[in-house]
């Protein structure tokens, strides 16, 4: 792992499960003169990729997770999703974990979400950023499983920006198209307020006549031979 990962990584919150245990009640078994017990709430606390478990009675640790939130030791978003998690399973409701569940990932086969699982190495975001101890544990194939996990979260990181993208020019070409619908209901309505104008009747008239057609019509002039004054030709009067 480079120096620059190293510097960037981000940490991973502990993982946390809960247990209910019957534990005597001391006080009343004494003043009942017999064993009394009652439920007690445990949290169990494993830090990312340890085998390690440590036990707190749950009012003991919420305590310690406030303090230790004042404190600054842990970002206050941990102790939400603790609380949350807390809160789900007293209702009898799975755990909600804290980025994509290793469980059920596509890109593992069963056995090696199996070991995964089993060393507490729960979503694909602890994959990605496990330290070497976890990858010690892993064994051999770990930093390809790990490489395989960044890899993935590039991608869908890349691919949730491009959605988001088309989302939004989805919206806004569905805000466009109401925008027209309502601008063309708009000129109907003004179309329909606008009074009716009479329709003009056409008076008749005497049809159009072209030069051509009066000329055509027109008679022709007739020219006369003009008269001639005098007595004929001498070869007129022979004639006759």
């Amino acid at each position: 792992m480079s120096v620059g990962e190293l510097i960037s990584r981000e940490e991973r919150p502990a993982y946390v499960r809960f247990e209910r245990r019957p534990m005597e009640d001391k006080a009343a078994s004494i003043r009942e003169g017999r064993y009394v017990a009652k439920d007690v709430d445990f949290a169990l606390v494993t830090p990312p990729y340890s085998k390690d478990c440590v036990e707190y009675k749950v009012e003991q640790w919420l305590i310690n997770m406030e303090r230790n939130v004042r404190d600054g030791r842990i970002p206050e978003k941990w102790a939400d999703q603790w609380k949350a998690s807390y809160k789900s399973w007293k209702n009898g409701q799975e755990m909600p974990l804290s980025g994509t569940p290793i469980k059920g990932w596509g890109v593992l086969s069963p056995a090696q979400q199996a070991t995964l699982i089993a060393m507490n190495c729960l979503t694909v975001e602890d994959l990605a950023i496990i330290n070497d101890e976890g990858l010690r544990r892993i064994g051999m194939g770990a930093v390809e499983l790990r490489d395989k996990a960044k890899n993935w979260l590039a991608s869908m990181k890349d691919h949730g920006a491009v959605t988001v993208q088309l989302a939004a020019m989805e919206q806004e070409n569905r805000n466009l198209s109401a925008t027209v619908e309502s601008l063309k209901a708009q000129v109907e309505a003004l179309k329909s307020m606008i009074p009716r104008q009479p329709e003009m009747v056409q008076v008749g008239r005497e049809p159009d006549i072209s030069a051509a057609e009066l000329l055509e019509d027109e008679p022709e002039p007739v020219i006369e031979e003009p008269k001639r004054r005098g007595r004929p030709p001498k070869s007129q009067e022979a004639v006759i």
